[in-house]
């Protein structure tokens, strides 16, 4: 038997290729994965860090507040009829708007919903405000975002409207008696009011044609628009960065935000905001529910003399400090005594909320971005003009009870320009004594924008600047 002699070649040892461990085979991804790129997702946006301080759930809260509307709102939606039109219930005439809300009334899960409805818009108010009041007294309004603040005062005005316009849906006494406040106070925008009533009520309120308008723009119109600015806002927030507390500046790298990821932190803990919102809300719903129908009754000559929930009661008392005789006209506009208080007086308190960013001197001329909240005694002017305002709200929530109370109305008017001018001047005080005495925060960071042959001598200018030099 011959034997095989020839040399075999000795086989090399198999090639091992390392994988990247990111890079995730394509029969292994999801669906979703493949065509989404849901990772390339979560690296850009997922990754965002979220400051983690009490008053920044603010925002969240009137963003949660207004999902819980949109929710409630559309089962709502299925049972309301918007019609103003006369309809037999039984053996009563009654409008088909005012009967559908009985029939919510009479449904338990329903009735629950519109309580809920109705506390969730009063909430979404407040934490809008007390939002508003946290950015305005730490002057974070100021550079670069001054645009997400004016869409901020828009929401707020757009949401006050919504929340004005959610009184007329279920059509009883109380119902058409303040959505006709409304009504006289749109007629008397001078030149223009007749038109604009019109459009807004759909005619003379209340015509058949009123609760159908009033209804589209409750339910689509602002919606619509809340939904859009709080999309743009929510951008802008990304785009920008959040401000920070003045801690965040020692442990925080320069430029980045100090906070918990979005994903899945700041997730976890915005679903937990949610269901305690909803949870609560049932519960408070359970225990202060909103009038019953019956308690006014449907559109009559009986109804007495009714005020505004307290987020539009301010105008309303204003609105009563008033003299009837303040009227005049000027070239076919008349100008009286429902524009100067109705229009006339939110208009400036919201125009100059508006401009706080440019009115606001720190803001002129400065060249880095302010990415921590300023301690509110550092600003005695902001201090000692926010805290007068708030005074002159309050004194005109006094004075749409001055006459049942008593009071005047020349000791009312005393009081609504008094109170507001000590209280914003003591607030100026307090905070320019005890500066000397407190070390000065810089709340401006560097920025990333500026090239670094600038950064020296424009940091140089900014603190001259902010110290008066």
């Amino acid at each position: 038997m011959q034997r095989d002699t020839t040399q075999k070649p000795i086989s090399s040892p198999p090639t091992v290729v390392m994988r990247d461990p990111r890079v995730i085979p394509s029969r292994q991804r999801s669906w979703l994965e493949e065509r989404l790129d849901l990772e390339g997702l979560n690296k850009k946006y997922g990754r965002k860090a979220f400051p983690v301080h009490t008053t920044f759930f603010l925002g969240e809260m009137t963003l949660f507040s207004f999902v819980i509307l949109i929710v409630t709102g559309v089962y709502l939606a299925l049972l309301y009829a918007p019609s103003n039109a006369e309809i037999t219930v039984g053996s009563d005439k009654l409008p088909e708007a005012y009967a559908s809300v009985q029939l919510i009334e009479s449904i338990a899960v329903a009735n629950i919903f519109r309580n809920v409805h109705h506390w969730s818009a009063h909430l979404m108010i407040a934490a809008m405000i007390l939002h508003a009041l946290r950015i305005f007294f730490f002057g974070s309004y100021r550079k670069p975002r001054e645009l997400n603040w004016i869409m901020g005062v828009v929401l707020l005005g757009v949401t006050l409207v919504a929340a004005f316009v959610g009184y007329s849906l279920p059509y009883d006494s109380f119902a058409v008696v303040a959505t006709g406040v409304g009504f006289g106070l749109a007629q008397s925008i001078p030149w223009v009011g007749g038109i604009a009533s019109d459009l807004f009520f759909g005619g003379a309120f209340p015509t058949l044609g009123s609760i159908p308008r009033l209804y589209t723009i409750h339910v689509l119109v602002l919606p619509a628009i809340i939904g859009g600015l709080t999309a743009a806002h929510l951008l802008l927030v990304i785009k920008q960065k959040h401000t920070q507390p003045g801690y965040a500046r020692k442990l925080s790298e320069p430029g980045k935000v100090l906070g918990v990821p979005l994903m899945p932190y700041q997730a976890i803990l915005a679903v937990q905001l949610l269901l305690f919102m909803f949870g609560g809300l049932f519960i408070l719903s359970a225990l202060l529910p909103v009038h019953p129908l019956a308690a006014y009754g449907p559109p009559g000559p009986g109804t007495g003399d009714v005020k505004a929930d307290w987020y539009l009661l301010w105008v309303f008392g204003f609105l009563k400090l008033i003299p009837s005789s303040w009227k005049f006209s000027v070239l076919g506009g008349t100008f009286g005594p429902e524009f100067f208080g109705g229009i006339l007086f939110p208009a400036l308190v919201f125009g100059v909320m508006t401009f706080a960013p440019f009115v606001d001197k720190t803001n002129r001329r400065v060249f880095k971005r302010y990415e921590y909240l300023e301690p509110p005694r550092q600003g005695p002017v902001r201090l000692g003009i926010g805290s007068g305002v708030l005074a002159l709200i309050g004194t005109n929530f006094l004075a749409a009870y001055y006459d049942q109370l008593g009071i005047p109305l020349l000791a009312m008017w005393a009081i609504t320009i008094i109170v507001p001018v000590a209280v914003g001047i003591a607030a100026w005080a307090i905070a320019k004594g005890g500066a000397s005495s407190r070390p000065y925060f810089d709340p401006t960071g560097i920025d990333e924008n500026l090239p670094m042959s600038m950064a020296e001598p424009a940091l140089r200018q900014s603190v001259a600047f902010q110290n008066g030099e």
